[in-house]
C-alpha cells in the first residue's frame, strides 16, 4: 500500500467526492473535519525484541497460523488479551476467540476459549462460519464487561472461503464488576445497527465494531469494505484489480447505552482518517484528555492512529513508525489498544506476521504466523 502524508492527504481529500460502488447509489461525501486544538502524538519508547506469543509458546500447540486482532486491557495488576486464534486451513475460517492473561504483562497463558467457528465452510446464512475481532469494553451502567465480535458467513455469490460478510454479535460477562473481564460470557444477541447501510458500506456488510463512551452517551466505530465476490488471494484486498478499487473504511454509530440500538451517523460518515484503509479501530479515553484510536492502516512497520478531542470529530491519520524491527515482525497487522501505565506511558500489544509461508498458503494478506508483540509509547503534545 502506498503511504501518504496524513496532513497533505487531509487537505487534498477535503473537497466533495462522488463515490459509486456496485449496487449503491452515488453520494457526495462530506469534507473531512479536523478538530481545532493541537492533537496528541504517540512517541515510541520501546519495542520488545522478543514476541509475547510465538509459535513456540506452549499454548500455541495446535495453532498453525497464529493470532490476529482483538483488544487488550489491564484490570488491577493483571493484563488480558482477547484475540482470534487462526488454527488451521481454511486460513481465515478455522478460527476461535480466546482470552489470555498475565500477571506481569509478559508471560501470558490462555485462560479460556470464548467462541469458535462452526466448521461449515459453505455457510452463507448463519454468520457463524468464522469468529473474528473480539472487542471488549466495560459498561459502568450495567457494571459488566461486554464483548462484541464479528460473526462471518460466506459472502453470497462467492466461492472463496476467505471472502466473507459479517454481522456483530454482542456478549456480556456473567460476572459483575471489572474483575469479571475473563467471563464466562453469554450471548445477548446480534448488535442492532438501525436502518439501511450507508452508500459507502460494501458487500462485506459490517466487519468490525468498537463501542466507547462519550459525553452524550456512546459511540462506536463500525467498519465495512467493498471487496467484490472475487478477491485476488495473491495481494492485499485493497489492491485487487477490480472495476472499483476496494476501500476499507469506518463510520460512527451512536447509542444511549452499550446495548443499543445503534444509529448510523450518516451525515458525517465515513470517518476518513485515512482515505485508503482503516480496519479495526480501538478507542482509548486518555488520562491527559481526549481520545486516541489505534487501528490497522495497512502498514509494514508502523501503527496507524488518530486523535480526537471529543470522540466524534477525528483528526487525520498519524503513523507511529517502529524503526528497526526484529526478524519476526515482517508486517504489522492490528494494534490491540492502549493501556495506561501512569505518567503518560501506555502499553500497546499488537499482532504481526512473520512472512514465513514456504507453501504459499493463501490468502497472502495473512502471510505466515501471526505473533503477538508489545511496545510502549508516551503521549506528547504536538
Amino acid at each position: 500500500m502506498t503511504r501518504f502524508d496524513a496532513r497533505v492527504a487531509a487537505v487534498e481529500f477535503c473537497g466533495d467526492v462522488t463515490l459509486q460502488y456496485p449496487g449503491n447509489r452515488p453520494r457526495q461525501l462530506q469534507p473531512l473535519v479536523l478538530f481545532e486544538r493541537k492533537p496528541m502524538k504517540l512517541q515510541l519508547l520501546s519495542l520488545d525484541s522478543a514476541p509475547i506469543v510465538s509459535p513456540t509458546h506452549p499454548d500455541s500447540r495446535g495453532n498453525k497460523f497464529g493470532y490476529e486482532g482483538g483488544t487488550a486491557h489491564k484490570v488491577g495488576d493483571r493484563y488480558y488479551i482477547f484475540t482470534t486464534e487462526v488454527l488451521d486451513e481454511p486460513k481465515q475460517s478455522a478460527v476461535r476467540i480466546a482470552c489470555w492473561s498475565s500477571d506481569d504483562g509478559l508471560a501470558f497463558a490462555r485462560e479460556s476459549v470464548i467462541v469458535k467457528s462452526n466448521g461449515d465452510w459453505t455457510d452463507d446464512r448463519t454468520y457463524r462460519m468464522a469468529t473474528w475481532s473480539p472487542m471488549v469494553a466495560f459498561d459502568s451502567t450495567t457494571d459488566c464487561w461486554h464483548l462484541i465480535y464479528v460473526g462471518y458467513r460466506l459472502k453470497p455469490g462467492s466461492k472463496q472461503i476467505y471472502n466473507m460478510s459479517g454481522r456483530m454479535m454482542q456478549m456480556q460477562s456473567t460476572v459483575l464488576g471489572r474483575d469479571g473481564i475473563s467471563g464466562p460470557y453469554e450471548e445477548l444477541g446480534w448488535v442492532d445497527l438501525v436502518g439501511e447501510p450507508d452508500p459507502w458500506e460494501g458487500p462485506a456488510e459490517v466487519c468490525s465494531f468498537f463501542p466507547f463512551p462519550v459525553a452524550d452517551g456512546w459511540r462506536a466505530f463500525y467498519g465495512s469494505n467493498t471487496a467484490p465476490e472475487f478477491i485476488d488471494p495473491q495481494s492485499l484486498p485493497q489492491h485487487n484489480n477490480t472495476v472499483v478499487e476496494t476501500k476499507f473504511w469506518v463510520g460512527l454509530a451512536a447509542a444511549d447505552s452499550i446495548v443499543g440500538p445503534w444509529k448510523r451517523q450518516t451525515e458525517s460518515n465515513p470517518v476518513l482518517m485515512d482515505p485508503e484503509f482503516i480496519e479495526n479501530p480501538i478507542v482509548t479515553r486518555m488520562e491527559e484528555g481526549g481520545y486516541v484510536a489505534v487501528y490497522d492502516g495497512g502498514n509494514t512497520t508502523a501503527i496507524s492512529y488518530s486523535t480526537s478531542s471529543d470522540g466524534v470529530h477525528w483528526n487525520a491519520e498519524e503513523l507511529l513508525e517502529l524503526g528497526e524491527v526484529p526478524a519476526w515482525l515482517n508486517a504489522t497487522r492490528t494494534p490491540l489498544g492502549l493501556i495506561s501505565e501512569g505518567d503518560g506511558v501506555y502499553t500497546m500489544y499488537f499482532t504481526a506476521y512473520d512472512g514465513v509461508n514456504p507453501d504459499g498458503i493463501e490468502p497472502l494478506w495473512h502471510d505466515g504466523f501471526g505473533y503477538i508483540g508489545r511496545l510502549q509509547v508516551r503521549i506528547v503534545a504536538e
